[in-house]
């Protein structure tokens, strides 16, 4: 039971994350006489769900890998005194 809270936990923080990170539309200026619509960019669709979760997963399997890159060889067996 308590396995499942806390990935309750993680997931919902994951979620909060890709939320929180999804950057806000900037404003644009007023369009002048010599814009024309070749020259401004075209609008990007926002973000799907999948994509955001796929970007977090990312982000923290790469964070894993780092620290298990970082961690000596000779530490992996390591546990704690019981």
């Amino acid at each position: 039971m308590k396995h499942l809270r806390t990935f309750c936990l993680l997931a919902l923080v994951c979620f909060a994350m890709g939320a929180f990170a999804q950057a806000a539309k900037p404003a644009t200026p007023a369009a002048s006489p010599a814009a024309t619509p070749a020259t401004s960019p075209a609008p990007q669709a926002p973000p799907t769900i999948s994509a955001v979760v796929d970007r977090e997963i990312s982000i923290i399997e790469k964070e894993f890998v780092d620290a298990a890159e970082a961690m000596p060889e000779d530490k992996y067996n390591f546990t704690p005194p019981a």
